[in-house]
């Protein structure tokens, strides 16, 4: 069983801070959990709150970093805050979700989901995660049956094709490595239309990450939308390169994209990111200075140029 889109290192859609000051203390935080020093990432976390106790964006990563540590409760309770807080956002329900799921409450897990797609109808992470927790709850229910029935040909053969829908290869995730979620498949939330007083560096590193966890996930489809439709891509046409960058993700077996060193240069519509990308599959590990171009199109940053050496 997996639920699909978990955490991410950085939601766009949260309200972010307000001043440029505090945006680059939040981010600080964000570098230093992504970088998995979870320990001082939550005391820096925790000492930003003290001051700053709405934060919404802090609060955020508070909780993800409390469930890298596997303090399920604790996560549960700063998500639930937020929910209270700000009912509009969906990715505090998702994340809510996932914990719920990882400790096989999933009644809470479906009702967390329905209120994310409350709030954000579009929201297709919360409807994928939402299907896998209908088929789990399915498949608990036809486990039963036949543990009164062992004769019930009709329900083993709905368990076993719910088993074999769920029983995929499990997903990796880059950058966060969240607890697990049903059979340990946890990747980013993916963000709700961003939030016009955002700051853009904040939202371009939200980009970033979920370029990368998208990446690491081989969920080729959400990887490519990361990319505008004018991408310089070679020399080739956008439809041969996204044929050829399919194939190449397809073809491994996992993929695990961390990324060092972010920084980012932004000039209106348009922005400049470098770092250090450390890439590693079952068929080759490699770590590159990249730079990233990124324009803002229809109130997301998306790529149009990349370079590594």
């Amino acid at each position: 069983m997996a639920l699909s889109r978990f955490f991410a290192a950085v939601v766009a859609c949260v309200i972010l801070v307000s001043t440029p000051v505090l945006a680059n203390e939040v981010q600080d935080i964000n570098q230093q959990f992504r970088k998995g020093d979870l320990t001082g990432a939550l005391d820096r976390a925790n000492r930003y709150l003290v001051k700053n106790p709405k934060d919404a964006q802090a609060r955020f990563l508070k909780g993800l970093i409390l469930a890298d540590q596997g303090k399920t409760n604790d996560a549960i309770t700063v998500f639930t805050g937020l929910t209270e807080d700000y009912p509009e956002l969906p990715e505090p329900y998702n994340n809510l979700a996932v914990l719920y799921a990882s400790q096989s409450k999933y009644e809470a897990a479906k009702n967390a989901l329905e209120m994310a797609i409350r709030t954000h109808p579009s929201y297709a992470t919360a409807h994928e995660n939402l299907g896998d927790i209908y088929a789990k709850m399915a498949s608990l229910a036809y486990d039963k049956a036949l543990s009164l029935d062992s004769k019930n040909a009709a329900a083993q053969t709905k368990l076993a094709l719910i088993q074999d829908m769920i029983g995929g290869q499990p997903r990796k995730s880059a950058v966060a490595k969240p607890a697990a979620a049903i059979a340990a498949r946890p990747v980013a939330a993916e963000p709700a239309p961003a939030a016009s007083s955002a700051p853009a560096s904040g939202a371009i590193d939200a980009a970033i990450t979920r370029w990368a966890q998208a990446w690491s996930a081989r969920d080729v489809d959400a990887y490519l939308a990361a990319y505008a439709s004018d991408f310089a891509a070679s020399g080739m046409t956008r439809a041969n390169w996204e044929a050829q960058r399919r194939a190449r993700i397809t073809a491994t077996k996992s993929i695990e994209v961390k990324i060092s060193d972010l920084k980012i240069e932004q000039q209106g519509d348009t922005a400049s990111a470098t770092f250090r990308q450390a890439y590693r599959s079952d068929r080759l590990t490699s770590t590159v200075s990249k730079t990233l171009k990124l324009t803002l199109q229809n109130g997301q940053w998306r790529i149009v140029g990349e370079t590594s050496r």
